[in-house]
């Protein structure tokens, strides 16, 4: 082990964007339109299931613990039998794993969360599609705000996110020293009145 390399295992700070959007204004009649040769679908509970069953290693499993109790949506990108891409959605409480830290929704929030796209599909558009797609279904449960974070860096996907009318509503840093974990500032914001 390298100098210093027990220390930086041992304190981490998480710098995040946390993006919210209104589904005010989103009819749930659009199609989507995935790139060429590109499904998108969402899984069934049992197919979410095999899915977890098939990805989840021990470090994932209490965000996939949250994703089944909470009846959470995947939607998964994929061309003939190759997955390019997936994303989940959230509901009454989701598990965020670099935080180390399940939080609460309103009733009437849902949560972006666990969006990735193969490095080989990317640039394609399948991240827009599986946004897109998230979008239509927190409409079509008739929820009204959707959260979202984005780790500070990754440019692609905030850039996809404003694409899609979510707004920065700020940032939070997160902490983890040893182990405790802590907030540096309110995890969440309060829903604007704009």
């Amino acid at each position: 082990m390298q100098p210093g390399e027990f220390l930086r295992k041992q304190f981490r700070v998480y710098r995040l964007w946390i993006l919210e959007r209104s589904l005010d204004d989103i009819p749930t009649t659009v199609e989507l339109r995935p790139p060429d040769g590109v499904r998108v679908r969402f899984l069934d509970r049992h197919a979410r299931r095999d899915w977890i069953c098939d990805h989840a290693s021990d470090h994932d499993w209490p965000q996939f613990r949250a994703a089944l109790q909470h009846e959470h949506d995947l939607v998964v990108a994929s061309h003939g039998k190759t997955t390019l891409g997936w994303a989940w959605i959230g509901y009454e409480r989701v598990y965020l794993p670099p935080l180390g830290r399940e939080i609460r929704l309103a009733e009437d929030t849902a949560y972006l969360y666990e969006a990735y796209v193969r490095s080989h599909a990317r640039g394609r558009g399948i991240g827009r599609a599986l946004v897109a797609a998230r979008c239509l279904r927190a409409a079509e449960r008739r929820h009204l705000r959707l959260l979202t974070h984005v780790v500070d860096g990754n440019e692609p996907s905030l850039r996809a996110l404003q694409r899609h009318g979510f707004e920065v509503r700020g940032r939070t840093h997160f902490l983890k020293a040893l182990r405790l974990a802590m907030w540096t500032s309110a995890p969440l914001p309060e829903r604007s009145l704009a």
